[in-house]
């Protein structure tokens, strides 16, 4: 038989998982709330789900789009 480990201490074995992410967590790991378990980050999230990366790679996105726009426009100024 198997044991699930816990994600941030691997000698400890899992009690049970983060109802936000996922992760296997230890007894010292889990955050008992009234709405489930969760890991320390996912607690701390109004929505209790992990922080998505998708804000940042759209503001990316918006800052390249934004400096194309500004260089079309500085080549066309030069043009006409």
């Amino acid at each position: 038989m198997t044991t699930v480990i816990c994600v941030n201490h691997t000698d400890r074995p899992a009690m049970g998982y983060c109802a936000g992410c996922g992760k296997a967590l230890c007894a010292s790991c889990l955050v008992r709330l009234s709405t489930g378990n969760y890991c320390a980050v996912c607690a701390e999230t109004p929505d209790h789900r992990p922080p998505s990366a998708r804000g940042r790679r759209a503001r990316t996105w918006l800052w390249v789009g934004l400096a194309a726009v500004v260089t079309l426009v500085l080549l066309l100024s030069r043009l006409l």
